[in-house]
Formats: structure tokens, C-alpha cells, sequence
């Protein structure tokens, strides 16, 4: 396999569906990324090719529900 080639088959897929958006390998990172640190995985760095404890990988992290606890919503 080389870098780019789950971008690639992503692209690729999502022509053949018809999908109008150039798709790349992210959402399955942040998918990993996300879903792993929920669930309390420890590999997710290494599956996911970053370096360990990387700040990179945590911008791929996203907070489930992040607006369930909406910083201005008892501001009024």
C-alpha cells in the first residue's frame, strides 16, 4: 500500500456512487480517531499513523454531542 490509498479507493468509490464531492481518507481518521477515544483505546496513534500523543491527532478527535452542553446558552 502506499500513503495516499485509502484516499484513493475513497475517491474512487465515491465516484463510481455518483457522489458529487471528492471524498479523501479523513472522515475514516476522524472516525478512528473519534470512536477510539471514546471507547478508551490506547492504539489509536498507531492505527491511525501518528506520532504518539500527538497534537495532530487530537484535532482529529471530535466531542460527541459537543453542543449538548452549550457554553452560552444560560447567558440571557
Amino acid at each position: 500500500m502506499r500513503p495516499d490509498s485509502v484516499t484513493r479507493a475513497t475517491r474512487r468509490i465515491s465516484r463510481r456512487a455518483g457522489c458529487p464531492i471528492d471524498w479523501t481518507g479523513h472522515p475514516l481518521r476522524i472516525g478512528l480517531a473519534s470512536t477510539g477515544r471514546k471507547k478508551g483505546k490506547d492504539a489509536i496513534a498507531e492505527q491511525g499513523g501518528w506520532a504518539r500523543h500527538s497534537c495532530s491527532m487530537l484535532g482529529y478527535m471530535q466531542i460527541d454531542g459537543g453542543w449538548d452542553d452549550n457554553a452560552s446558552a444560560a447567558l440571557t
